[in-house]
């Protein structure tokens, strides 16, 4: 069967979901790291949190890191910038789409930012998604250790904690990580109350 032909089938689907207010994106770029995308996805799900992932270009069909294909509820086109409560980064290799965003997508996460917008980035991320936009400079972050010469490049200080939350931003550091990051972006959407029902529910020390 010649995969490629199928593939470029499925994509024509349109949008499974559309967002009636504001909510949490996940956005999937190819070679996503797949733990770190959708175990967050299944942890704030679980929280009551109302989230979505999106392709980051037109094919809602995305490869991940390790060869998974994930469908996701919608493509960037699908996107409407006002409903973004979170926006949520998976990491990648350095070299995959997933961490280089073209210039549509980085204007959307300045413009998110710079209104006030909650941003979530985990591993290879934080360093080369917000890296290069400015919003890790001058300010609290952590990532993939591998990736600090990234951090201090674009004024980012770089910090060895697991998890590091700020007012509107968390960062972590790696797939071992990722359900520690989850937990906290659901502490800072949800509160403590229900990462601590989460925690005992999913047998989390």
């Amino acid at each position: 069967m010649n995969t490629q032909i199928m593939t470029e089938t499925i994509i024509k689907i349109p949008a499974s979901v559309k967002p009636e207010g504001k909510a949490t994106f996940v956005m999937l770029g190819t070679g996503f790291d797949e733990i770190e995308a959708i175990a967050p996805v299944d942890v704030m799900r679980r929280a009551g949190m109302e989230v979505y992932t999106v392709s980051m270009t037109e094919n809602r069909i995305v490869r991940g890191a390790t060869g998974n294909n994930i469908v996701a509820d919608m493509t960037v086109a699908d996107l409407n910038p006002s409903q973004i409560d979170w926006l949520v980064f998976p990491g990648a290799d350095k070299s995959e789409a997933a961490v280089n965003l073209d210039k549509e997508l980085q204007n959307i996460v300045t413009s998110h930012w710079e209104n006030g917008g909650k941003i979530a980035a985990i591993c290879a991320a934080p360093a080369l998604v917000l890296g290069p936009l400015g919003i890790i400079s001058e300010t609290p972050a952590t990532g993939y250790p591998f990736l600090k010469d990234e951090f201090e490049k674009n004024g980012g200080t770089y910090s060895e904690d697991n998890v590091v939350v700020t007012d509107r931003l968390i960062t972590s550091k790696g797939p071992g990580t990722t359900l520690e990051f989850a937990l906290a972006i659901v502490r800072k959407a949800k509160g403590e109350e229900t990462e601590k029902a989460l925690r005992e529910g999913m047998v989390i020390a």
